[in-house]
């Protein structure tokens, strides 16, 4: 069970190969357990990058604090919630009660908001009876790795209880004689608006294949207590779960069997079903294939993280089926979990490329996509200063599953420097951008009157930069030439003197170079 005894769940990301949901979070902690590295506040970027927010730590006295099992509540999109991880050992898991804190997400400071009690312990009755010099240990746990929450602000959290029956010797209990049993999962859940203990209700894992994961659970658990705790700790079977919010159910990805457990009705009567995975994770080089941690978004896209390498993957939400979109990994060994909110979507479009370059015409601007999905249309948008934008033209999108290329010119282009980006607008009103690109492009150079006789007067197309002027006759030869200082809009050109006939007149500025025809009247 993911560590029950010495926690560790792993996260990290890095460049996607698609794109994660918006409004994610993450909390993280560098491994190994044992140095105690306090969990960092993280958003998870579209592209899969980490957005640092801050360190967790305490409004009571300061201290940092390690988190995991995160929640949210969508009536409150300012804080998630989060328990506190504790390093766990033969002498206190049978003690230890994680806090469930209320951590802020533009601070990263945590409030205390309650004790999670573990489920109680089952009636005697109920138990295995020790014999002759036997004695008994009940264990009762709330696992602190295992939460997710619903949208209505529902937390469900998983819990434990088992008994541990040792022989004695004079009155002590003897570890290497221990024997694990009455192994029972529960489903606890809690209201986030008013936060108190949780509910529990027992976890019905009579399935056979669910009866054989608590199985694996209750020997590798009885194997580590028989070491005195200098064995291997307890790992895989459910590492963490998530909400499906289209079905409601909670769901786990298996890493090391490669199986979908799927809890039905978890508020009133949590039935736990397990099958084996059609389409499972890509292979892995490491031996660890557990699955660290789990998040979805609201298209039901549910997102497994595996432990070892931080790699996220795309899987269907009722299957658990490996849907081919994968993710890397930057942050290496990590403690920790993620969580969207309920808004959360991938973004629509997978963008490859986005240009934009002047032309004589304009400005031409186009892009291409390697994917779509419920993408209304494209919006392509334009501006001054980078900061207040207006609309240049929609193209409705084509929603093909391979993406397409896109093209647009716009005709009436801003003189100088003018910003483009794309807005992408999903069928339910959320818009993504992509970044911003600059182009530079002059304006409409201007000359009157023409015919002119003593003087021209010149309206510059680009006031960046210093000009030159330069008159030619036919014959290729410079005739007037004046400079202008940067910021000159216009200036006035003396012709006094110079034959009738037709002219060119250059305006070079920068990089760029404009020529108009003008025709001097013969003195």
């Amino acid at each position: 069970m993911k560590k029950l005894l010495l926690a560790c769940l792993l996260l990290s990301a890095e460049t996607v190969l698609a794109q994660l949901p918006t409004s994610s979070f993450a909390v993280s902690s560098p491994c190994p357990a044992s140095a105690r590295n306090p969990s960092q506040l993280y958003q998870i970027a579209q592209d899969g990058s980490m957005q640092p927010i801050g360190t967790v730590q305490s409004s009571a006295n300061s201290n940092r604090l390690i988190i995991n099992a995160l929640g949210y509540n969508q009536a409150d999109q300012s804080v998630l919630y989060g328990m506190r991880v504790e390093q766990q050992s033969l002498a206190n898991f049978t003690t230890f009660v994680p806090q469930l804190y209320r951590i802020n997400l533009s601070t990263a400071v945590a409030d205390s908001v309650g004790p999670m009690t573990p489920p109680p312990t089952p009636p005697a009755s109920e138990l295995t009876p020790t014999t002759g010099s036997q004695t008994a240990t009940d264990v009762r746990q709330t696992l602190n790795f295992v939460a997710d929450s619903g949208p209505d602000g529902t937390y469900y959290v998983g819990g434990a209880t088992f008994r541990v029956i040792f022989s004695t010797f004079f009155g002590i209990p003897l570890p290497a004689t221990a024997q694990v049993t009455d192994v029972r999962l529960y489903v606890g859940t809690v209201n986030l608006t008013a936060v108190a203990a949780p509910a529990w209700l027992r976890l019905n894992t009579t399935d056979p294949a669910t009866a054989a994961v608590v199985e694996s659970f209750r020997s590798q658990t009885e194997a580590y207590i028989r070491s005195n705790g200098s064995g291997p700790t307890p790992e895989g079977g459910i590492q963490d779960w998530v909400f499906d919010k289209e079905t409601g159910n909670l769901v786990s990805y298996l890493g090391l069997t490669d199986e979908y457990l799927t809890v039905s009705n978890p508020r009133t009567a949590p039935v736990a079903v397990t099958t084996p995975v059609a389409t499972p994770l890509p292979p892995t080089t490491s031996t660890d294939k557990n699955i660290g941690s789990m998040f979805s978004d609201r298209f039901y896209n549910v997102y497994a993280v595996r432990a070892a390498t931080g790699e996220i993957f795309r899987i269907d939400n009722q299957t658990g089926n490996y849907t081919g979109r994968s993710y890397g990994a930057a942050l290496g060994c990590t403690r920790g979990d993620a969580v969207s909110f309920r808004d959360a979507l991938p973004l629509p479009v997978k963008l490859v490329q986005f240009r934009a370059r002047a032309t004589a015409e304009g400005v031409r601007l186009s892009w291409t996509t390697a994917s779509e999905q419920q993408v209304n249309y494209f919006a392509v948008e334009r501006s001054t200063d980078g900061t207040s934008w207006a609309p240049v033209q929609r193209v409705k999108a084509g929603n093909r599953p391979n993406g397409q290329q896109y093209a647009i010119l716009d005709a009436a282009p801003l003189p100088g420097i003018s910003y483009y980006r794309l807005a992408m607008h999903d069928e339910n009103g959320d818009v993504a951008y992509s970044a911003v690109l600059s182009v530079s492009r002059a304006g409409k150079l201007q000359v009157y009157p023409n015919p002119a006789s003593t003087t021209i007067q010149v309206d510059l197309p680009l006031t960046e930069g210093g000009t030159t002027l330069e008159l030619r006759d036919m014959q290729g030869r410079v005739v007037r030439q004046q400079r202008l200082d940067a910021g000159s809009s216009s200036a006035e050109l003396r012709t006094a003197g110079l034959p009738g006939g037709m002219y060119l007149l250059r305006v070079s500025q920068g990089s760029t170079s404009t020529t108009a025809r003008v025709v001097l009247m013969a003195p």
